[in-house]
This record gives structure tokens, sequence and C-alpha cells, in this order.
């Protein structure tokens, strides 16, 4: 597995699946400028291979999770998460895991948070771990007419059955999770979207969640795919985010670009350029 260093915090990319988008819904209003960019990057049916990656971090004693993927559940229109598998590859069970970060609350992001009983009820698939998530986030999903939505199913239960386990924190944007992780707001995607700050040992990465989905959004951040919630909005934090990680030297870590997701953007002949690592 690709292991990452950033000072002494270890940061293990874990896939729990791929997945294949279709780029005139990805991309919607930008799909024949994509397709005339990355037409190498489609398959034969005119679809578009990203990945659905998680990760573990191991930092001040603890196993954190950043973002639970898929999980379990079989679900009309979505491959089932292997991120259980790919756990137990890593030598990791899920009660050894502390604290599970969702960068948001959409349905590749919280999957794992929970897995089905044999009479449909939701359980914690993380015994001992403590859930935290921005408090713009939870109050903007958990409203019942979100819940109530079928599109939303996800929520109910992944999401819901955290509520009064007492294992839940709420908090505010730039929280320290610890010394060396911090959430940074990255709204746009969803109202209370964040990606997680990794500082130590004088090096920096940054865990981008949703921030961004591929690597063309480094020339066209205005490239807002159709889920994000405020376009607009998305757009200008992506571009923000982009030039902090360049000027600031951090390592990027984004899980739906090509699996691990790592690498280093820096400027190149005026224009972004995304280095794997």
């Amino acid at each position: 597995m690709h292991k990452v260093m950033v000072g002494d915090v270890e940061i293990l990319p874990l896939l729990d699946t791929g997945i294949l988008m279709n780029p005139r819904i990805f991309l919607a209003a930008h799909c024949d400028e994509f397709l005339a960019e990355w037409s190498a990057e489609v398959d034969d049916r005119g679809l578009l291979p990203m990945a659905v990656t998680c990760y573990l971090v191991r930092s001040a004693g603890k196993n954190i999770l950043i973002d639970s993927g898929l999980g379990g559940r079989r679900r009309p229109g979505f491959p089932r998460g292997h991120l259980d598998d790919t756990l137990q590859q890593a030598g990791i069970a899920p009660d050894d895991i502390d604290i599970v970060l969702n960068t948001h609350m959409h349905i590749d992001h919280v999957g794992w948070n929970t897995v089905a009983n044999e009479d449909g009820s939701s359980r914690v698939f993380f015994p001992n771990a403590k859930f935290i998530f921005q408090q713009a986030e939870w109050d903007y999903w958990m409203q019942p007419d979100r819940l109530e939505s079928p599109s939303n199913l996800h929520l109910v239960e992944c999401v819901l059955p955290l509520k009064d386990t007492g294992r839940v924190e709420l908090v505010d944007t730039d929280y320290a999770v610890d010394e060396h992780l911090t959430f940074l707001a990255t709204p746009g995607h969803t109202p209370g979207h964040v990606s997680i700050g990794v500082m130590s040992g004088g090096e920096r990465a940054v865990v981008v969640g949703d921030a961004s989905h591929h690597p063309v959004q480094l020339m066209h951040p205005d490239w807002s795919p159709s889920y994000d919630e405020d376009p607009e909005l998305a757009g200008r934090t992506r571009d923000a985010l982009f030039d902090r990680v360049i000027d600031e030297n951090r390592t990027w870590i984004a899980g739906h670009w090509d699996h691990p997701g790592v690498g280093r953007i820096v400027r190149l002949e005026g224009k972004r350029v995304f280095q794997a690592l």
C-alpha cells in the first residue's frame, strides 16, 4: 500500500471502490470541453473511471479515518464498497479506529459509518470511534425534509443512527482534531464541507474531500460537477485552495483523483500542474 509521511504523521490511502461517471452528467455544463481535453481517459462506453479513496491517518497515537466511502450496502446505481477488506489488508480492525472524520455527508463519504443488520437496521461499523462533523454540515442535512427525501436514504442509514450513540461531536470551522490535524473550511460542494489540513515536523498536506474531483479543475476551477450544491462558491473555493496548496508547499491528497490521489501541485509556465508521488 502507498504510505505517505507528513513529518511524524502517517497517511495510508485505502481504496473503497472504483466508480464510473458519465461526463455528461458529471460535468454537464462543460462536457464537450472536458472530452476535448481528456478523451483518452474515458472508456469505450464514454464513461470516466474515478476512485473512492478513504485515508487512514496515524496521528498523535490515534487511528483517524478520513471519509468512509460507499459502504457495504448494495444500492441501485452504486457499487459495493470494500473498505472493510482494505482495512483488513492493512492490518486494521474496525475497533482500532479512534476517530472518523467525514468531510461532508454525501453517500460516498459516509457509507461505512454503519453496516446493516439482518433485520435491516443499522449498527455502527467502528464501535470505538468518535465521529466528528462540522456543525453547519450536520444542520443542513439533518433537516426533516432532507432526511425524508428518497435520494438521501444514506443519511438515514449511515449518519442518523450515530445521533444518539453519544459519540458524535459537532464542531465549528477550523477545529483542531489534534496537534497535527485541523479542519479547513472548503464550502460550496456542500455548505459545511471541510478539508483536513495536516502539519507535522515542518511539513504540510491537505486531504481535500470533494473540494476537487478531477485534475481538469486545476486550470478550470469553475467547472463544477452537478453535485456541487453551490457551483459558484465551489469554484472560488477550489481556486483558492489550489493556490494555497502551492504557496504552502502542501502535499495534495484527493480521494476521487486517480488512486492513491497523492502528489504536489506546482506552477509550470503559468499553469497549475499535478505531479503524482
